[in-house]
């Protein structure tokens, strides 16, 4: 990956409002997470529900091209059947860039660790997954052409 193409979709990521609609593991309420921000109202929610980790992840457009909507709505499906089968809960999300020019269904993951999440985003060719853990700040983590 070039290093402009590198910057351009890091640039798209951190201007990303990553939305986790209301849900009882997130506390009955929407949650707004950025990039490299601090989300104490979630934190109190995960901790609540015994949670110290979540991703953020969706299957959507692999290696960041856009895909067809019945492509990335069968993607999205195999997501939420592996983690399923892994015993995963999640809660419905989307990613909207901060200019509506584009948004992903995506899924919010309580429990799973930074590893498992980049595991899972490498498996659907995503270029990164949002990570966080309870007191810390929401961080983007590479899966693919993002490393430097």
């Amino acid at each position: 990956m070039s290093d402009a193409r590198r910057d351009a979709l890091h640039a798209a990521f951190k201007a990303t409002a990553y939305v986790v609609r209301p849900h009882v593991l997130v506390g009955n309420r929407e949650h707004v997470l950025r990039v490299d921000a601090m989300h104490p109202a979630l934190d109190a929610a995960l901790t609540a529900h015994g949670f110290a980790t979540w991703a953020f992840i969706t299957a959507w457009n692999p290696r960041a091209h856009p895909s067809p909507p019945d492509t990335n709505a069968r993607l999205q499906q195999r997501l939420i059947a592996l983690l399923e089968a892994q015993g995963h809960p999640n809660v419905s999300a989307v990613g909207v860039a901060d200019d509506r020019s584009w948004s992903e269904e995506s899924l919010f993951v309580p429990g799973l660790s930074r590893d498992e999440a980049r595991r899972i985003g490498q498996l659907f060719d995503q270029e990164a997954v949002l990570w966080g853990s309870v007191g810390g700040a929401a961080e983007l983590v590479p899966c693919t052409g993002l490393q430097a």
